[in-house]
């Protein structure tokens, strides 16, 4: 970006709140990536709750239900921090894609499989989120910090749940 293109672009989102201009095009572009993750895992939480079958249909039909309403809001709190930062929330299937560690999977599988997907696409997530929160505390965004840990903790609780699904003992 060119020097005018960022001073035209601070002058009109400069908060004088101490983070950098630079620095809010970096913290954005790292939330990118945990927005297109978090979408990424709504659909595919989604597509769990409606195609899961077998003896434990009631539990994960509610239990998905519960994560992916969490997640669509999530989405929304993500993409209006970004553009609270000043920049454009990505907002394409095709970015997702491009962002997102979270891998686009559409097959029929059985009810234990369909769990330990979510199980492992919960934990990029988290693993997104924790490198994303280093960066912001050390840029001194602990507005956005928070946020995403108050998400990695809710992520890492789904992980616990999940698992305790398809636990033997």
């Amino acid at each position: 970006m060119s020097s005018a293109a960022l001073a035209s672009k601070t002058a009109q989102f400069d908060q004088k709140a101490g983070i950098q201009p630079e620095d809010r095009a970096k913290i954005a572009g790292e939330l990118g990536k945990v927005l297109a993750d978090s979408y990424m895992l709504f659909i595919k939480t989604q597509g769990v709750h409606w195609n899961v079958v077998g003896p434990t249909f009631y539990s994960l039909h509610k239990l998905t239900e519960e994560h992916y309403e969490n997640l669509h809001a999530a989405i929304d709190e993500i993409a209006e921090r970004i553009r609270a930062l000043g920049e454009k929330a990505p907002a394409s299937y095709r970015k997702y894609g491009e962002l997102s560690d979270i891998q686009d999977y559409d097959l029929e599988q059985s009810a234990e499989a369909h769990v330990r997907m979510l199980i492992d696409d919960h934990r990029t997530a988290v693993k997104s989120m924790r490198d994303a929160i280093e960066w912001c505390e050390d840029k001194k965004d602990f507005v956005t910090a928070d946020m995403l840990i108050e998400r990695m903790s809710w992520h890492e609780e789904a992980i616990w749940m999940l698992n305790s699904i398809i636990a033997d003992k």
